[in-house]
């Protein structure tokens, strides 16, 4: 080769010939992807196809060619990823892994952006604000920027919040964004795009970030001329974990950071892709060979977990999306049993089937913590957490509370029960104080002008506020906030004409007394909260739970059992051991996790698929996603439920339909149908 009268000559270091050992610990598949050789490549890897060990027994193969591990990137999107790969790289590669940038996009981006963030007119010693700060900074914009008296007419400070990151993360106008999924606020988008603007700029001015600003930075970063080289020099080799979660903003910062690069491995299932709701969006994975062109495709689709029976309805089912990869699972897994499906006729009559096979399970030599039960929602859960525990089995709920311990339902059951006992200083206190204007300090002045009277309800109801609260500093919002708490209680408990308490016989039945309750305290409880239409449709659920009871003492006592239970210990030996309890978990915490039988719980239409995907194709196709990733869980038992029948309060009692989920692959026989009887 000549170039400007001089003669080049290109050496090509050999490649040293693969360990026996990758030869022996790897499939076909794992072992084409990890000696992968240079470009980008796509790796599509099904569910329990063992793609941890593909990735990390990559970089132990590119250390051991001669790779510095300081010119590899592993990206991540967890810590606990991260940690869990860099062990097994050290394992792998007898401890050879000083210098691996392994990590979460958030946490490559801080550690480039420690280093160059003077170019981007930030110091290197910027600081970091969490949730809670970003919120104090909002208010406090918002309070400069907002009239009081306009303050209904403006989004609120998370709601700034969500929208600031989804503009950023998805790469979206604050138009379409208010327009699509804050219409109430479309008068005002010029305002909002002030308060935003202010937001920015307030944050450069005192040197801090949010976590979206990490990667906005960095991708600024990437893309500026005077330092993107710099930022990747000596990078040789990128992979990246679960690609089919990635937003926008971080497939930006992959195709930047790679360029130059020696190869780009990212790794991803797209019939696993359950996170839109994040911002993730799987066609990037989808798209990725157009992007990257000469993408070297590779399959990864031996299942190491399930049995064949179980592969065979998880292939079944993904098979009717449209949008994906193709690609067939298989495992070398013996026979086992067939997936069973079980229709029951309640919600109550599930709950204890589940139950009865759980113990049966156990005395079979199954552990406790080697079961789980999966459903789409937390307010799907209820019937079965009583039956658990009038069962006695121990279990946990995983990343997440108990039902009844979410603050939330807390606070709907304080107002039962100050109605049953009203002498509860504890439960007034949550009252009072979920009032605007109302602090703790007010509140236990408030109480003690009643609590010790014989009939403490009917003092507080008949008490001149404006006398009681005289000297209290109590805001005007304080103090008609409890006037309508006085004329709640007035309107629904008491005898109008004299004000005196009714028997509770008189009361409305539980459900009606519920929803009272609710309709009362949403005001409060939806701007007190985030994620307010999920809360909400636990209290829905509440609702139709006390619709299975006659008296609220028997309800409350019930609950209070279910929140105190701990669970058994177990006798083995001469030793007493705690026995590790069962899973319970939404689908979307489950991923990534694995049992030896996992139930399935709630598969009607309106449950798994939720309601709110029901008519929108994309929809449909996630919440298909979410069936096959509940279903791939299981290693040995999978038990679809579902029940026929169950009481509403809100609408008329449903019948239940079976999920489409069910019903598109009947025909096929990739399940038993069990018949569940009392």
């Amino acid at each position: 080769m000549t170039l400007l009268g001089k003669k080049t000559f290109i050496v090509k270091v050999p490649v040293k010939p693969v360990s026996d050992r990758f030869h022996k610990e790897l499939n076909a598949e794992q072992l084409a992807v990890v000696t992968h050789r240079k470009g980008p490549a796509l790796v599509i890897a099904g569910a329990g196809s063992g793609k941890t060990r593909a990735l990390t027994y990559r970089v132990a193969y590119l250390i051991e060619q001669g790779c510095s591990p300081a010119s590899i990137v592993l990206v991540t999107f967890t810590k606990k990823a991260a940690e869990e790969m860099t062990r097994r790289v050290e394992r792998v590669s007898g401890g050879k892994t000083q210098g691996l940038l392994a990590g979460t996009f958030h946490h490559l981006c801080n550690l480039f952006l420690r280093k160059y963030a003077q170019a981007l007119g930030y110091s290197n010693n910027f600081s970091i604000i969490d949730r809670d700060d970003q919120l104090s900074l909002f208010r406090l914009i918002m309070g400069q920027a907002i009239p009081k008296d306009q303050k209904t007419r403006y989004p609120k400070a998370s709601e700034f919040s969500d929208i600031y990151s989804t503009a950023l993360n998805q790469e979206k106008q604050v138009e379409d964004i208010v327009k699509t999924e804050y219409p109430d606020y479309t008068r005002v988008v010029p305002e909002i795009k002030k308060i935003l603007q202010g937001y920015h700029d307030k944050k450069r001015e005192t040197n801090v970030m949010d976590f979206d600003d990490l990667l906005l930075n960095f991708l600024v970063l990437l893309r500026t001329e005077t330092v993107s080289d710099k930022v990747r020099k000596g990078i040789r080799h990128v992979l990246v974990d679960e690609f089919q979660d990635v937003n926008a903003i971080q497939a930006d910062i992959v195709f930047e950071l790679s360029k130059g690069a020696e190869s780009l491995v990212v790794v991803g299932d797209d019939a696993q892709a359950i996170y839109s709701f994040r911002g993730a969006n799987f066609k990037h994975m989808l798209k990725f060979t157009e992007r990257y062109p000469g993408t070297q495709t590779y399959k990864l689709e031996t299942n190491y977990r399930s049995r064949p029976e179980i592969l065979a309805l998880a292939n079944a089912s993904i098979s009717h999306n449209l949008e994906q990869f193709e690609k067939e699972l298989r495992t070398s897994r013996s026979r086992g049993e067939k997936p069973a499906l079980c229709p029951c006729p309640t919600q109550d009559v599930e709950a204890y089937f589940i139950c009865q096979k759980i113990l049966q399970f156990r005395h079979e030599g199954i552990p406790l913590h080697e079961i789980a039960v999966l459903f789409r929602a937390n307010s799907h859960r209820i019937a079965l957490e009583k039956a658990l525990v009038e069962s006695n089995i121990p279990y946990v709920v995983r990343a997440g509370m108990r039902f009844f311990e979410q603050a939330h339902i807390k606070d709907t059951l304080a107002y039962l029960i100050i109605l049953t006992n009203p002498k509860d200083e504890v439960q007034w206190t949550r009252v009072l104080t979920m009032h605007p204007g109302v602090g703790e300090t007010a509140a236990q002045k408030i109480i003690a002008t009643f609590i010790q009277n014989p009939n403490p309800m009917e003092k507080f109801v008949s008490e001149n506020l404006d006398h009681t609260l005289s000297g209290m500093r109590v805001r005007v919002q304080g103090k008609l906030a409890l006037g309508a708490l006085q004329q709640f209680f007035l309107k629904h408990i008491f005898n109008p004409a004299d004000r005196t308490q009714l028997p509770t016989d008189k009361w409305p039945d539980l459900p009606a007394l519920l929803d009272t309750i609710i309709q009362y305290i949403t005001p409060f409880l939806s701007t007190k909260y985030e994620n307010w239409a999920d809360r909400e449709a636990d209290l829905h659920e509440l609702v139709n739970f006390g619709a299975k009871y006659h008296d609220i003492t028997a309800f409350l006592s019930d609950i209070l059992t279910i929140m105190s239970f701990k669970g058994e210990t177990l006798l083995e030996g001469s030793e007493i051991e705690q026995e590790r309890p069962l899973v319970l978990s939404t689908i979307h915490q489950a991923k990534g996790l694995e049992w030896q039988a996992v139930f399935v719980i709630n598969l009607v239409e309106g449950g798994l698929p939720i309601s709110r995907a029901i008519g929108e194709d994309a929809a449909i196709e996630e919440e298909r996603r979410l069936f096959y990733v509940a279903c791939t869980r299981a290693k040995d038992y999978l038990f679809l439920s579902y029940p026929q029948f169950s009481p509403r309060f809100y609408v008329q009692d449903v019948f239940g339909h079976p999920s489409r989920f069910l019903e598109e692959i009947r025909e096929l026989k990739v399940f038993d149908e069990w018949e569940i009887e009392t």
